[in-house]
């Protein structure tokens, strides 16, 4: 019996690093990739029931934080119900029988531009053109023809588009990562797994309140692996504060969440989930089956 599709919202298209992370995410499960030209565009997809669920970028160990992605996360009501982490290997496409000596221009998305400027430079003539996503230049590349024209994408981009690797993990942080977060439309049933928690407190504009709210972590023995701020628009001097709390069982979170709702003005969650593991992904970078 063939598997119920799983429709799923990434932001790119095939053979973007979206599409890598859902395949990596669920790699026995019957997928059907939606792709979003942006990620309020994935937003829209998820609110009105086009997909089932949406994996979403939420940080770059290089390019940093998303910030965007959790005022979308915030003002949709969005749950988080599992995260990833990708290592993000840029190649260099180009049509087959290419040359790196034939290439004269390379496209891609600015950050993974940016994420290899030390290969780069090593070919200064080389134009380089801004695009909107890595897959879609590869796309590009691919319907063109020209050995002229190269890209910075995926692996599994140059299986898609049945382009050359012309030169292989280009990129010049070699513990380049992103990490993505599992989206739902609304909030899901807790697994008994789940040792993980992201929310959202905001807290008076007072002096030593957030030391206050870092105090009671302390004391509760866990760790918090993030914390990020947003201001309160049209609030002078308060702050929204992203937290990701990490637990052994669910009462040491419950705990906690009592204690830091004596000391703040909102606590929201946006997920409560299992956690991913990043030092899976440093050495050992999973085959994706594109079929």
């Amino acid at each position: 019996m063939e598997l119920k599709k799983l429709r799923v919202a990434i932001q790119g298209y095939p053979g973007s690093f979206h599409d890598m992370a859902a395949k990596t995410f669920w790699p026995d499960a019957n997928l059907e990739l939606v792709p979003a030209d942006s990620f309020d565009m994935l937003a829209q997809l998820l609110n009105e029931n086009i997909v089932d669920i949406a994996v979403m970028a939420i940080e770059n160990s290089i390019a940093g934080t998303i910030l965007q992605n959790y005022r979308i996360l915030r003002e949709n009501g969005f749950w988080v119900s599992g995260e990833l982490y990708l290592r993000i290997k840029h190649q260099l496409l180009a049509n087959k029988g290419t040359n790196i000596t034939d290439i004269k221009q390379v496209a891609s998305h600015p950050m993974a531009i940016n994420q290899c400027r030390k290969f780069l430079s090593l070919y200064p003539h080389w134009k380089l053109i801004e695009s909107e996503d890595t897959a879609l230049s590869a796309l590009n590349i691919s319907v063109s023809g020209k050995k002229s024209k190269a890209c910075i994408a995926s692996s599994i981009a140059a299986e898609l588009y049945s382009l050359d690797i012309i030169a292989p993990d280009i990129e010049t942080n070699k513990t380049n990562y992103t990490r993505f977060f599992i989206v739902n439309k609304c909030q899901q049933s807790i697994s008994p797994q789940a040792d993980k928690a992201s929310v959202y407190i905001r807290i008076p504009d007072q002096k030593g309140q957030l030391l206050k709210v870092l105090q009671v972590i302390h004391d509760h023995d866990l760790n918090m692996s993030k914390l990020q701020s947003f201001p309160v628009i049209g609030s002078l001097r308060e702050y929204f504060f992203h937290l990701d709390i990490e637990f052994d069982h669910i009462a040491q979170y419950q705990g906690l969440k009592d204690d830091l709702i004596g000391l703040t003005f909102e606590y929201e969650e946006t997920g409560i989930y299992k956690r991913a593991e990043i030092t899976t992904i440093l050495d050992n970078q999973p085959k994706i089956n594109i079929s």
